[in-house]
């Protein structure tokens, strides 16, 4: 299924805006557990570790989007002519 050239780069802007969002709340997260103490902090800078990862991951989803919006040629996958370099007879059912 192909996919408008419209629809793509909304996905890569809606990609790259929640890769985003997701790094700020990351680093508000991880600044905000530093003023914590013990497990809280442990579970606010995983948190925020989790966040990242998300944001990376939406980050780099929008890079293989926008890779993918390149130009290429078009392929045939269906042939119904002769192949090769002329025409051939059909076979015929004598041995």
């Amino acid at each position: 299924m192909r996919i408008s050239r419209g629809r793509l780069l909304l996905r890569v802007a809606l990609l790259l805006v929640g890769g985003g969002f997701m790094e700020w709340r990351a680093w508000e997260t991880r600044r905000a557990s530093l003023s914590l103490s013990g497990a809280d902090r442990v579970l606010g800078d995983r948190l925020a570790l989790v966040m990242a990862l998300v944001g990376l991951l939406a980050i780099l989803t929008a890079g293989v989007v926008a890779w993918q919006m390149r130009r290429r040629e078009r392929r045939h996958t269906l042939h119904l002519g002769p192949t090769g370099p002329g025409p051939r007879a059909p076979p015929s059912g004598d041995p």
